[in-house]
């Protein structure tokens, strides 16, 4: 199974590295991201007293990490509906292989790919000005692959379903949008209104955030083990109903 796992995941990393358009793009989106928000709403945002001394684009640098690894491990679920689409998944499923082992080669996939972007933005942050702990970026870095690993395993989900790319990338944009705005990623939660507060404590993206955002800055919303214990967590339950998915599903 191991072997398994490992020449799909190799084939789905081959396949984006060469692809060089795809790869410069995925490379800059995230640096251009964080200099669009950061310097776009340094001036009207001010942060609680807690962060004095702490530059909006330094704030910005966790939550922009969190949300290159959303993006990216959702958007690389589409691959289900490219393989189903030109027949190599109908192969896969037909093959003497767990369907659990395809499952966790896209998982690993889609997590890598998304961590190798979430590693350049947080090395190219540092030429606009943020400032944090390189060591905090580096511990966060496996926690961002676990988080990875759970939104790729929801945009599986939601490929299972998809026979098209433009059905794929309506769903899945209408699912990123609120785990995004609704994570903490551009704010601070103190004084947040009381049912905004309560939908965000919902969101697993809220504790990777504010695990990335510790370990880079110092200041914890949250206890450390929670954060992690969430993440993993999601992991573990969206991992599970993605192998369901795709157990189920037919070519």
């Amino acid at each position: 199974m191991i072997e398994v796992v490992y020449a799909l995941w190799r084939r789905d990393m081959v396949k984006f590295l060469r692809d060089r358009r795809n790869l410069i793009t995925s490379m800059v989106r995230p640096f251009l991201w964080l200099v669009a928000f950061g310097f776009g709403l340094r001036a009207s945002v001010k942060l609680p007293d807690a962060w004095a001394g702490t530059d909006f684009v330094s704030f910005l640098v966790p939550g922009m990490a969190a949300m290159t690894v959303l993006f990216s491990s959702m958007f690389a679920a589409i691959s289900i509906v490219w393989e189903r689409e030109f027949g190599f998944l109908k192969e896969l499923l037909v093959a003497p292989i767990p369907r659990g082992a395809i499952v966790a080669a896209k998982l690993a996939a889609g997590s890598t790919t998304a961590l190798i972007e979430a590693a350049l933005m947080l090395a190219l942050s540092p030429l606009i000005g943020a400032r944090f702990s390189f060591g905090g970026a580096l511990a966060a870095l496996p926690l961002l692959a676990v988080f990875g690993m759970a939104v790729n395993a929801l945009g599986i989900v939601v490929a299972a379903r998809m026979k098209s790319f433009e059905g794929f990338g309506s769903v899945v944009n209408f699912v990123i949008q609120p785990i995004f705005f609704l994570s903490g990623a551009l704010y601070e939660l103190e004084g947040l209104p009381r049912a905004l507060r309560v939908v965000v404590l919902l969101n697993p993206m809220s504790y990777v955030v504010d695990a990335v955002r510790g370990l880079c800055l110092g200041r914890h919303a949250f206890p450390l083990v929670l954060d992690v214990a969430v993440a993993v967590v999601a992991a573990v339950a969206f991992g599970a109903l993605a192998r369901r998915a795709f157990v189920r599903m037919e070519a």
